[in-house]
């Protein structure tokens, strides 16, 4: 079933409500006070044709200039669009300001309805249609039919129908894969049935018994019935009018400008990043954290704007990258649109797209207006990748569907296609931009070649050290680098790391310096001296390299962290005692066998124990 809407916008009292009466049969000024001030106060919806393939409905919008929340809330998310003008009146101020705020939010089918025409003659309505081609020249409005019509008479109003219908049978459907959304324009109680909301729907499907969240805030509903025009149905998507009856939420905890959707971790938004186009008619200029309003879907909220490259907007109709501080949270993905409106004096000021939501804060400077701008034109491929390089280094096929707002077989097809173009790289459970996973490689390769070249002694460079290396938070450090060691990118051996191709050798130019200082080493048998008086000529630095390097390659053993005994020796003392003592000996029998002091003795023993060569029971030591 293709759902769709209408929105019809214009001028206060030019027949957008006579128009969707004689269009459907239904009054939608529903509010007393809007049947006695004839005005139309709040949204107001009504069915205008229904078959086994296709749903149309129409929301009549308020005109009047202190209405325009509810305006830009009543034509986010629809179908086709109606300006509708007055023949009597013609272009108005309310014409102006809607007509630019529905190009802002990038209305692709659009019609001109003019209203009135039994009540003006042929000269007259011409002139009308002459300063309305002026003003939707440059717009989405600038090649729409225009269709004229009397409400009263119903002159037009059947080819009128007729051309809508025909518009949207010629008009490729919007798909409904993304994450369902439907901003919130009514939230009330029923007596019997409990809470029930209202909007469009602007992304994705809901059925019966779903389980959403109420956004920004993530709480949790279900779904007890979907309503559209008094019927119930099983399901409501993209394009459609529809009232939801939850529960898991109080009534007056929902409120206009929340967001029903099945999407339960997209972070709340203070920051938004954006695209976006001034007003041709702005009066005044913008100043660097103006106070601004800010209408998207059906919220409205206050904050201020930050300009990355300049101090103040004088320029109309030019396009600006910049970001919006806000003082509420708000519900947005990339390329959402919006309005923004001036807190005081009211007037709009421009409109665009979300680039980032949220965003971060961002330097001062023409280098960030280039990336704001890179971004707001990337593909979801693109998107990805860049998101990969500068904010997360791994992310699950879960945690990219929250990045991009697309659903998992979306995102399956994008991962299979850029692993597929090398792109990708998948680690675990998680992919990464292989070209940001070279650049850290490359990194970590040069700090263990430099390593390897001024400590060509040491096994290796600490595994911990290699990892601050990688610029990504722990968790995907340390997968990243198991990734190297598992493809042997990276040899690791208990907590060091090292280059596949490195093994540890002696510089030539210490060489005899250190075959010399183990010649007296070994002399000294187990009364070894302090190690750094056989290698006089190096430096301390060095002394320790040598130290782990002979440990390493079984030419010393150390005893404590002062005593290095020379490996032969230890294993020449070992075998003279299992020689005279083949059992058992007790620190007596070892000291006379010996003929070293307990300095020596017992850290000897110890390491003994230590190797399991020997087991220590009280006063005796057994061989194991």
């Amino acid at each position: 079933m293709k759902q769709y809407t209408i929105g019809m916008a214009g001028h206060i009292d030019h027949g957008k409500t006579k128009l969707t009466e004689a269009l459907t049969g239904i009054n939608t000024d529903r509010l007393q006070e809007e049947q006695e001030r004839n005005i139309s106060i709040e949204l107001g919806y009504a069915p205008l044709y229904e078959d086994d393939g296709m749903t149309l409905s129409i929301i009549d919008v308020p005109g009047h200039e202190r209405f325009i929340r509810q305006m830009i809330a009543g034509v986010s998310g629809v179908d086709i669009t109606m300006l509708v003008v007055a023949a009597d009146d013609g272009v108005m101020p309310q014409t102006v300001e809607h007509l630019e705020i529905l190009d802002y939010l990038k209305i692709q089918n659009t019609m001109v309805v003019i209203t009135k025409v039994d009540l003006v003659d042929d000269e007259w309505l011409q002139l009308v249609l002459e300063e309305l081609n002026r003003y939707t020249h440059d717009t989405v409005f600038e090649q729409a039919p225009t269709h004229l019509v009397d409400s009263q008479s119903e002159t037009g109003i059947s080819d009128l129908r007729h051309a809508l219908l025909q518009l949207l049978e010629d008009s490729p459907y919007r798909d409904s894969m993304g994450y369902f959304r439907m901003p919130i324009d009514q939230a009330f109680q029923i007596h019997g049935i409990g809470t029930v909301v209202r909007g469009t729907v602007i992304d994705g499907v809901v059925y019966n018994r779903d389980q959403l969240f109420v956004q920004p805030g993530n709480r949790s509903v279900s779904v007890k019935s979907i309503e559209q025009f008094g019927q119930s149905v099983e399901s409501a998507s993209l394009g459609s009018r529809a009232a939801l009856s939850i529960k898991g939420v109080e009534t007056d905890t929902i409120k206009r400008g929340d967001v029903l959707s099945n999407h339960p971790s997209q972070a709340e938004a203070y920051r938004l990043d954006i695209e976006f186009k001034t007003s041709k008619y702005l009066k005044h200029s913008i100043k660097q954290r103006s106070p601004i309003k800010l209408h998207i879907g059906t919220t409205e909220v206050y904050g201020r704007i930050i300009l990355f490259d300049r101090n103040e907007i004088q320029e109309a109709d030019e396009t600006v990258y910049a970001q919006l501080e806000l003082e509420d949270s708000v519900y947005a993905f990339r390329h959402d649109l919006f309005v923004l409106r001036r807190a005081s004096p009211k007037e709009t000021i421009g409109g665009g797209k979300v680039v980032h939501a949220p965003a971060k804060k961002h330097k001062f400077g023409k280098q960030t207006v280039d990336t704001v701008r890179r971004a707001s034109v990337q593909s979801p491929s693109e998107q990805l990748i860049d998101y990969l390089h500068q904010e997360e280094p791994l992310l699950t096929e879960g945690e990219i569907a929250n990045v991009l707002n697309l659903q998992e077989a979306q995102v399956t097809s994008l991962l299979e296609q850029l692993i597929k173009t090398q792109a990708l790289i998948q680690i675990d459970q998680s992919f990464a931009s292989k070209a940001w996973l070279e650049s850290q490689y490359h990194h970590v390769f040069n700090q263990l070649q430099n390593f390897h070249n001024q400590r060509p002694m040491e096994n290796g460079l600490d595994k911990s050290i290699v990892m601050q290396t990688i610029k990504a938070p722990d968790k995907a450090q340390k997968k990243i680098l198991n990734e190297w060691v598992n493809n042997n990118r990276i040899i690791q051996e208990q907590h060091l790391v090292k280059l596949p191709e490195f093994e540890p050798y002696i510089p030539s130019e210490i060489k005899e310096a250190v075959n010399r200082g183990l010649n007296y080493l070994y002399e000294d048998g187990l009364t070894v001296k302090e190690w750094g008086t056989y290698f006089p000529e190096l430096e301390a630095a060095t002394l320790e390299s040598l130290k782990n390097y002979c440990l390493s390659k079984q030419l010393v053993i150390q005893l404590t962290e002062e005593l290095v005994v020379h490996y032969d020796c230890f294993y020449r003392a070992v075998q003279s005692l299992y020689h005279a003592f083949p059992n058992q000996f007790s620190l007596k029998d070892a000291k006379e066998q010996l003929q070293v002091s307990r300095k020596y003795l017992i850290p000897f023993l110890e390491t003994c124990d230590q190797l399991e060569k020997t087991r220590r029971e009280e006063q005796y030591r057994y061989w194991t």
